[in-house]
């Protein structure tokens, strides 16, 4: 099929790019078939070489697991309460990645065999179990994203009482596409209220909200645009699914709303090419997201503390990236951030700890949780001195550790007098390899022992805090780290977000009400032309970008 469209259509001068599929993994991302079992085994037997060696990396010694025939291993099976083997589980995930980008490269590569070379591949959205990063370095030209913030005021959601910034979250999702592609597009952006007959109903965008998504996606990175879609689906199970233009086919608000974009992207087009600006990256990897999701050791923490990390960032104004940690990770891709966190780090290797410890010594600032190095890369763990490789980084040993039990107290640690919030998990620390104790647990039986370590290295400074992240807690990293918003001369409240782009600063109101904000020097809006400076009052969902 794919040598047929594209041989037919690839040298039409009204094509322009090439998308892959539709959303690779979306909806499922588990498959259970004969030809996946056959598949992973091949896929085994390349990676391991011996059952010997594959026994030992998933211990299968264990509830009478060995393996003497490769006949004998299947994908992961239901069992009794899901008690699958995690090691196996983990290769499980490598491999629908690897599954999933050799269907991807597929692809592309015939289409490569006759489109024009001007002509991108893309593929649409980041979903489970697939490394999006290679993906985009194997198989395609961009990556583009599926932008949906209206989800967040789903029926089913409550975002009254929500503490994800519903929203503004996307500008998390929309900082993980940038990781894997600093200038994306966007395939898919809110056009209307989404639905299909019997899920996802939404409440119609608010005047006003379709130009500040669409402003989110620029202020982040996109440098291309398409809306989903022109006309509301008329029949099928997405038959609720609002495009711009309406069942009525006349003119309506959301065509009024889109020429105010096309206002502004013309008020705005030199700043494609222009990178996203940030000082604080937060680490991540595949082999601890992918680890993480069958283990509620470390998984759900992880989870918890870069929402914490993200709503303290988002609050101060600070922009942050996600970096994803790769073996072609050098000191250089680091060296960019004054200040880089690895929220959990269960699986770290020894190459990374080094990369982290050249980080250090050349003067970056680097915060490490509790859960640090635990595992090995077969997401065993080592009978070994937590946290492992970070031990010598951070000059710091775990003495104890336990989840906070239902029930008991939040947590605190005195941190040189400041009182921050340890919550979910502890770690309780000793001081070794030239690390120095400064914060010390208040409560519990670990009452008064280390909870947080720093150890200064060449330039720079690595800390280990023996807990998870609220955003109280990232608060008090980022006061006493004296990391500050990039535009000292702007003063925003909570509800706005500050994103820079180049020498370029947007500021989006996600507020239903107009909110006041102050300029401590003279600038110009580039959507009017005007100087402004002083108070200046920001519409209900208004946006700013400023020079």
């Amino acid at each position: 099929i794919v040598k047929k469209v594209a041989k037919h259509y690839g040298k039409r001068p009204c094509i322009v790019g090439w998308q892959i599929d539709n959303e690779l993994n979306c909806e499922v991302d588990e498959f259970y078939s004969e030809s996946d079992t056959l598949a992973f085994r091949e896929f085994l037997k390349k990676k391991y070489k011996t059952l010997d060696a594959l026994n030992e990396a998933w211990g299968t010694i264990v509830w009478n697991q060995t393996y003497t025939n490769w006949k004998e291993i299947y994908v992961p099976r239901t069992t009794v309460h899901d008690s699958t083997n995690p090691h196996q589980v983990l290769d499980y995930y490598r491999f629908i990645s690897d599954s999933t980008l050799r269907f991807c490269k597929m692809q592309s590569d015939i289409i490569r065999k006759y489109k024009k070379p001007e002509d991108f591949i893309t593929t649409n959205g980041i979903f489970g179990n697939v490394d999006n990063h290679k993906m985009e370095d194997e198989c395609l030209d961009v990556l583009t994203y599926d932008s949906y913030p209206n989800f967040a005021y789903c029926l089913i959601e409550d975002p009254k009482h929500s503490d994800d910034l519903n929203d503004r979250k996307w500008s998390k999702n929309l900082t993980e596409v940038r990781s894997i592609c600093p200038h994306f597009g966007i395939m898919e952006q809110q056009a209307g209220p989404g639905g299909w007959n019997f899920r996802i109903h939404q409440a119609s965008p608010k005047p006003g909200q379709l130009r500040l998504w669409t402003m989110q996606s620029v202020a982040h990175g996109a440098d291309f645009v398409s809306f989903f879609r022109w006309r509301t689906c008329s029949f099928g199970t997405e038959i609720y699914w609002h495009g711009l233009n309406d069942y009525s086919n006349r003119p309506n608000r959301r065509l009024e709303e889109l020429s105010l974009v096309k206002a502004d992207f013309e008020a705005i087009k030199d700043i494609a090419g222009h990178p996203y600006e940030a000082a604080v990256g937060i680490l991540c990897d595949y082999d601890n997201e992918w680890d993480g999701q069958k283990d509620v050791w470390h998984g759900p923490l992880r989870n918890f503390s870069t929402d914490g990390w993200f709503r303290s960032l988002q609050k101060k104004h600070i922009p942050f990236d996600f970096v994803d940690f790769r073996e072609e990770t050098n000191l250089k891709d680091l060296e960019k951030y004054e200040l880089l966190v690895y929220p959990h780090a269960a699986i770290l290797t020894k190459e990374r700890a080094e990369i982290l410890t050249q980080y250090v010594a050349n003067g970056g600032k680097l915060v490490m949780g509790c859960r640090t190095g635990y595992k090995d890369i077969y997401g065993r763990c080592p009978m070994q001195p937590m946290p492992g490789e970070a031990a010598e980084l951070c000059g710091v040993t775990v003495e104890d550790f336990t989840f906070l039990a239902p029930g008991e107290p939040m947590e605190y640690v005195n941190w040189n007098g400041k009182r921050i919030p340890a919550p979910v998990f502890n770690d309780v620390l000793e001081p070794a390899f030239g690390g120095k104790a400064e914060g010390f647990f208040e409560g519990n039986y670990y009452d008064g022992k280390p909870a947080l370590v720093t150890k200064n290295t060449g330039k720079g400074l690595a800390i280990y805090f023996g807990g998870c992240f609220a955003e109280e807690t990232a608060d008090a990293f980022l006061e006493t780290l004296s990391i500050q918003t990039p535009a000292p001369w702007l003063v925003l409240p909570e509800g706005c977000e500050l994103a820079k782009r180049g020498d370029q600063y947007f500021v989006l109101n996600y507020k239903a009400q107009s909110c006041e904000i102050t300029l401590k020097k003279k600038v110009t809006d580039r959507l009017t032309g005007n100087e402004i400076e002083g108070t200046y009052e920001v519409a209900p969902y208004g946006v700013l970008v400023l020079l």
